[in-house]
């Protein structure tokens, strides 16, 4: 059973604040706090929580604006909250990462999923950045980030991959939260100190640090350039090879979305 309480609390950083406990008997409960005020509007089913707000469970945290937090009624004394949303100056930081740059979130507690609104989005990991113009979604249980419109991946000064869409696979330890995988798809380009490569998709993989180009290949060093269906960049030796195309029937981007929905382990069907 899930229970409410409205709580009056007073920190020396939220005066006269406010806070929503959404208390589970099963897993973590969701903490709503506001320096304004909590409004609590029956008929909607939500809860209003009004400057700077935020709304916290376990090590994830999600500030903003304002707060609305969306609820169904099991009986009349349980209220299980299903979506949280957040209006302006959205900020989401969920152990050692960290998304910033938010215009609206919406955040549904079910699926444990984020989608995130805004023009300068990052998405901020130990020494690794997603960066959006558009759409940063966030799988925390999942561990997957995926980065719409004009996207960057950043991994320190090693190499930056630019793309319509990125999807990140994160590995999360206790230690650090780090990026093992990363797809890319339409327009694709790889900057490293040495060259600059295109591609219509690729996939970067951490393990071996190579990064496998798809489509519409072009090597550039220089004035000089190389151009093919396919190519494996090695990232960490500064090696690059024109290779016969392999099949990119599991490096789409539609089966790459099921995948993610169906939680499927991606390594079992990507390319050779």
């Amino acid at each position: 059973m899930i229970r409410l309480l409205i709580i009056i609390f007073f920190f020396p950083n939220f005066l006269n604040s406010q806070q929503i406990v959404n208390n589970k008997k099963n897993g973590k409960p969701i903490e709503i706090y506001a320096e304004q005020g909590i409004e609590w509007h029956k008929n909607e089913k939500k809860y209003l929580a009004i400057g700077n707000a935020m709304a916290k469970s376990g090590t994830m945290s999600l500030n903003s604006d304002r707060i609305e937090a969306f609820y169904e009624e099991k009986d009349q004394d349980a209220m299980d909250i299903k979506i949280v949303k957040a209006h302006k100056n959205v900020k989401v930081k969920d152990n050692e990462l960290e998304i910033t740059g938010g215009r609206l979130a919406e955040y549904d507690l079910k699926k444990d999923f984020f989608s995130i609104i805004g023009k300068n989005l990052v998405l901020t990991s130990e020494k690794n950045q997603l960066k959006s113009n558009k759409k940063m979604e966030y799988w925390r249980t999942k561990g997957v980030a995926i980065a719409t419109g004009k996207s960057e991946a950043k991994k320190g000064n090693e190499f930056t991959i630019k793309a319509e869409k990125l999807v990140w696979y994160l590995n999360d330890n206790e230690e650090k939260v780090d990026v093992k995988k990363i797809f890319g798809f339409k327009n694709v380009s790889i900057i490293t100190n040495n060259e600059v490569a295109f591609s219509d998709k690729a996939l970067y993989n951490k393990t071996n640090g190579i990064c496998k180009l798809f489509g519409n290949v072009k090597l550039q060093k220089g004035q000089s350039f190389l151009t093919g269906d396919y190519a494996e960049v090695d990232l960490n030796r500064g090696i690059s090879k024109l290779l016969p195309a392999p099949s990119t029937n599991s490096l789409n981007e539609n089966r790459v979305r099921a995948l993610i929905d169906k939680n499927q382990k991606l390594e079992e069907n990507e390319p050779n």
